[in-house]
């Protein structure tokens, strides 16, 4: 029996010794991969990498190499390693140490890096051939934009080729001498990298303009930046009277805290019912490319019917002032109503950002729709790996909030109706700066009350009647700036219509009302951009 025992021991140690053995060399893995087959010259290469150690070690350490001139270069950061390539086949390797100090074997990985595709401006002009001395310049221009980056900056310079001048290095907005000018431009991309050079010249006459408030309230163009006008600041303006404020009663869903993304979650939720708006802003700062998505639901046994209409959120992009200017001047051009059909334990998506394209790093998803139902109806704001299936957000927990906006607030218009008479000097209306004029609300997911600091989502109409012709402008005080404007409920422009909003000094053209005849528009601040915002008033009596 001993002896039994004895062979059955020794069989069960021979059996378990390899296995035993085994897993005390069992290796890391190394594993990563690009996220592209290939990237162009001086794009910057992402890389997913999700080493592991099946032991469930932590990895330590890791070691990446490629070949540079003929020889093997390492690094800690894979950065580093793909820093100045240059057109070609380039391989990648990688390996990881664990906690034990064991090291896995090396995996390769390879992409090929083309030639990058510039921006390359095909054409550029003025819309006249002609100008006056004091004449705002108005230049125009088309890029070609294949890779559809976003725009870091400009670069200027022009010449009076009359007199032979010096080069000036900044933007002209009109010339003080006659002549003929030279005036070129470049452009940068994100990547770095510049267009071509562009040059058009600009022919001036002798005759003058005189810029005062005449030329650049009949003549100027909506938009168009207003600076050497008036040597003051425009705060010093004086307040407007006789102004009604009428609020129209709403719900209004603000999802914008946290406004930067870390994980995947919960970004907002709260129920409404009757007519609102859903206004969305966040910025992806994972490494991972991930989608937003709202959804609408019901706790009711009964189908829920909900109109949606005027879309206008924008696709993930890294421009995050001009995605707010985007999205206003879509929200103002207005889209055909749909309809959903929101049933009883069913997740209805009413907006899937990956539709469109993947949400990656640094890139903000901005925009507002709006909606209406008879019935309550669940919002809910996600983000989540752009491969998730919607069925899984369930599980998702609400994400903390920050300093941003996160509330559902009970107005979704606001109205002014403003009657100036015999205004003696400079007028303003100042908008969103006072914590008075904020909407209050509450957070639905913690009960704490909030305040919409500078009223974002909220659509503000100013009818205005003046007892002479009177010149509106807009300031921006809370920095920079890109916003558009519906003029009378038919014109919509870009204020400004070039460049950005920055300088407390500068202004930008709105429109001129005339005496005794009512004018309307309407004003709604952008994601990205601050408030406040000044509009400044100008009678006909100070425009010389």
């Amino acid at each position: 029996m001993n002896k039994l025992k004895t062979m059955i021991v020794v069989v069960l140690v021979c059996l378990m010794l390899p296995i035993a053995l085994y897993a005390n060399e069992e290796k890391p893995v190394a594993l990563f991969s690009f996220e592209k087959e290939s990237y162009q010259v001086d794009e910057p290469i992402k890389v997913k990498e999700g080493s592991y150690s099946p032991k469930g070690l932590k990895i330590t350490q890791k070691e990446w190499k490629r070949i540079v001139d003929g020889e093997y270069k390492k690094a800690s950061n894979i950065s580093t390693l793909l820093k100045n390539v240059q057109p070609g086949t380039i391989e990648v390797f990688l390996r990881v140490k664990d906690a034990e100090g064991t090291w896995s074997e090396w995996i390769s990985r390879k992409i090929e890096v083309k030639k990058t595709q510039v921006l390359e401006i095909t054409d550029f002009k003025l819309e006249q051939t002609l100008y006056d001395i004091g004449e705002k310049l108005n230049f125009v221009f088309d890029l070609s934009n294949p890779n559809d980056l976003t725009i870091k900056s400009q670069r200027w310079r022009y010449k009076n080729l009359t007199t032979g001048g010096s080069l000036v290095m900044s933007k002209p907005r009109y010339f003080n001498k006659a002549g003929t000018y030279e005036v070129s431009l470049e452009i940068q991309d994100e990547w770095g990298n510049w267009s071509n050079k562009a040059t058009c010249t600009v022919e001036v006459s002798n005759e003058m303009i005189k810029r005062n408030g005449s030329y650049l309230f009949n003549r100027g163009k909506p938009g168009d930046l207003i600076e050497d006008y008036i040597d003051k600041d425009y705060s010093t303006f004086d307040p407007l009277e006789n102004i009604e404020i009428q609020d129209v009663p709403g719900t209004l869903i603000v999802s914008n805290s946290p406004e930067v993304i870390s994980s995947s979650g919960i970004l907002y939720q709260d129920v409404s019912k009757g007519i609102g708006r859903l206004v969305v802003h966040h910025l992806n700062n994972t490494s991972v490319t991930k989608k937003l998505i709202v959804v609408a639901t019901t706790n009711g046994d009964q189908p829920v019917e909900v109109k949606v209409k005027d879309y206008a959120i924008q696709q993930p992009h890294k421009n995050i002032l001009k995605m707010g200017q985007e999205a206003v001047k879509q929200f103002f051009v207005g889209n055909k109503e749909e309809v959903y059909t929101v049933k009883p334990g069913e997740l209805t998506c009413i907006y899937n950002s990956s539709t469109i394209k993947g949400w990656e790093k640094d890139e903000v998803i901005s925009g507002t729709f709006d909606f209406e139902s008879d019935e309550e109806v669940v919002w809910t704001v996600y983000t989540v790996d752009v491969a998730t299936p919607i069925e899984y957000v369930s599980m998702l927990k609400p994400l903390e909030r920050d300093g941003h906006i996160r509330g559902t607030f009970d107005v979704i218009e606001r109205n002014y109706t403003v009657n100036i008479k015999d205004l003696d000097t400079y007028g303003k209306i100042v908008l969103g700066g006072q914590a008075d004029e904020w909407l209050a609300g509450y957070d639905a997911l913690t009960g704490e009350t909030t305040l919409n600091r500078g009223n974002y989502g909220l659509p503000i109409k100013i009818q205005l009647t003046s007892s002479e012709d009177m010149g509106i402008i807009l300031n921006a005080r809370g920095g920079g700036y890109l916003g558009s404007i519906k003029w009378n409920t038919e014109t919509i422009f870009d204020v400004p219509n070039e460049e950005v909003l920055n300088s407390k000094k500068v202004a930008a053209l709105i429109g001129k009302a005339k005496a005794n005849k009512s004018v309307e528009w309407t004003y709604m601040l952008p994601n990205g951009s601050a408030a406040p915002v000044l509009f400044g008033f100008i009678p006909s009596h100070l425009w010389e």
